[in-house]
């Protein structure tokens, strides 16, 4: 299937997979499918949050959840992988982004899983930004075959001796806790870690948190171990405003109905 209305929402801190290979998951959104995640995909892959790409994708056997999909020969391709995906627009807009987001947005994290999808969107009331101890920092992972490792000089989530978390309140909160708290995996945050660790808190001053100027989203997934365990894949921030219905219900999923 060709795609090409993809739009870029977010990009997860990298991780090591079993062949050795380092990979990024890519969460967007497409007016055909709802919600996608692309897995895996190069962590040197030129594109960024807000751009709309063009890219043939395929369905991936391993995960069975109804967003996740590849890109064509990712894996005997990997290393001209770039090469499949163009990028044919972006969304600049600031009013654009809000609205798109802002249409797109669940009450609460508990509706998404519910509905057993594993991306969406909230507005949450932000209680308590903190790091905690990362249970996985220096363990082992297996290496891959000589030749399939030639990122690995970039950092992955075992990595670093901490994660940072969110605990927040959707609009409608159905947890059980009242609340959600969620590891951040936004591949930004943890890019600010490796080249300013003596300021690692003002992680949160850059993702705009606090402002009355900026409305926060987060965008969010669950695990591909955990159906019901959810993280935050980005967070998206745009200038405050209202959020202006469009002319038609945007897609969440591939099998919603067009109006």
């Amino acid at each position: 299937m060709i795609l090409d209305d993809l739009v870029i929402l977010g990009r997860a801190c990298p991780e090591p997979l079993k062949d050795g290979r380092v990979t990024v998951c890519l969460g967007g959104w497409s007016d055909k499918l709802g919600f996608v995640r692309l897995y895996p995909t190069r962590p040197d892959m030129r594109w960024r949050r807000w751009d709309v790409v063009r890219v043939e994708v395929e369905r991936n056997p391993r995960d069975t959840r109804e967003e996740s999909w590849k890109i064509a020969g990712s894996k005997d391709e990997w290393e001209t992988l770039a090469d499949k995906v163009e990028i044919v627009g972006r969304v600049d807009s600031p009013e654009r982004r809000r609205n798109l987001i802002g249409n797109l947005t669940d009450p609460c994290v508990s509706v998404i899983n519910n509905e057993r999808r594993s991306l969406g969107i909230v507005k949450p009331q932000i209680l308590k930004t903190y790091f905690r101890d990362n249970p996985h920092y220096g363990k082992m992972w297996q290496l891959g075959l000589p030749g399939l490792t030639e990122l690995d000089g970039v950092e992955v989530k075992r990595d670093f001796p901490f994660e940072p978390r969110i605990r927040y309140r959707c609009p409608d909160c159905q947890a059980a806790a009242g609340y959600h708290d969620q590891q951040v995996l936004e591949w930004g945050f943890y890019r600010w870690f490796v080249r300013h660790p003596e300021a690692r808190d003002q992680v949160w001053e850059n993702a705009q948190f606090g402002r009355e100027d900026t409305d926060i989203y987060l965008f969010v997934g669950n695990q591909f171990a955990h159906r019901s365990s959810f993280i935050v894949i980005s967070v998206l921030r745009v200038p405050a405003g209202p959020v202006r219905p469009p002319l038609l219900p945007l897609r969440k999923r591939r099998d919603d109905p067009v109006p």
